[in-house]
């Protein structure tokens, strides 16, 4: 949506998120899905695993105690590897699912659910930061499965536009969200439909900061070299496997050494667009796409 003017409050909040996940310290996600930053509830170890602290409290912590890299982000491919094992319906993720929904709705005001078949989707919305001006609005796939990853899809809201958030760390080729590490066990099947909301939410404030400053806040997960070249700034975390500080201190100079013109071309002109059913839900969220497998069309 290009640079932008905002108050100033909103202004310092966003700087104090974006301080806070460079030095390692996640926010606070409020009901609503409203993120403050906290220099208390988690410190991120330089792994990249969490250390929740051990108080009770009312409001949730970014990745309470979820495991997962500093940032929550992922690869931009495939979100996780399909359990070929497993059957195509498992009534106790169902069952989890539908338990789920009435603490979100707590959480998440305006929530909506559509359980299908084999599937839910999921259709919520996220203040991200009081008096903004606009909301994050996530449709999300939930399969009833191990054997398919969840999928979602995030989008900027007024009341007369709905923008996709992207393309930094969303997925080829139907840019869905890429907003954690399933390797790392951030958020699994059957886990917090709230937890995976707050991730979500983490995952758009990012992209609010980068839209205002131009820099991707906290350290990230970027494995392709071309990537890395054609996204990141110098003054970004570097993604690679093993970062060690910035991208200019890292892994700049090898990438342009190893990578080659060709392999730059390739991945720039790859395309990453939300599935044409993705865009009617999030225009109408009342009529869910009816699709059993996977989406990957483009629109």
């Amino acid at each position: 949506m290009g640079r932008f003017n905002m108050r100033k409050s909103i202004e310092d909040d966003l700087k104090a998120i974006g301080l806070g996940l460079d030095a390692g310290i996640l926010p606070t996600v409020f009901n609503r899905g409203v993120i403050r930053p906290d220099s208390s509830s988690v410190v991120l170890k330089p792994s990249g695993q969490e250390i929740a602290d051990a108080r009770h409290q009312s409001t949730r912590s970014a990745t309470r105690p979820w495991e997962g890299p500093a940032g929550g982000q992922g690869t931009t491919g495939q979100s996780r590897a399909p359990d070929s094992g497993a059957p195509f319906v498992q009534p106790g993720l169902r069952s989890r699912y539908a338990e789920g929904i009435g603490e979100c709705r707590d959480a998440y005001p305006g929530l909506l659910a559509f359980p299908q078949e084999r599937q839910m989707w999921l259709f919520a919305e996220s203040d991200l930061i009081e008096g903004l001006g606009r909301r994050a609005a996530f449709a999300i796939q939930l399969p009833y499965t191990t054997r398919r990853p969840v999928q979602a899809w995030g989008f900027w809201t007024t009341a007369v536009s709905k923008t996709w958030i992207g393309p930094r760390h969303t997925n080829f080729p139907d840019g869905s969200i890429c907003a954690f590490e399933p390797r790392d066990k951030t958020w699994l099947p059957g886990g917090s439909v709230t937890g995976l909301l707050d991730l979500y939410s983490l995952w758009a404030v990012r992209h609010l900061y980068l839209e205002k400053y131009g820099k991707w806040p906290g350290r990230q997960s970027v494995p392709i070299a071309a990537e890395r070249l054609l996204e990141l700034g110098d003054d970004e975390f570097c993604g690679c496997e093993h970062p060690f500080g910035k991208y200019a201190q890292c892994c700049r100079s090898s990438d342009q050494k190893n990578t080659s013109g060709s392999e730059l071309l390739d991945f720039a002109m790859k395309t990453r667009r939300p599935p044409a059913e993705v865009l009617r839900f999030v225009w109408n969220p009342t009529s869910p796409p009816p699709r059993r497998d996977p989406i990957t069309r483009q629109t």
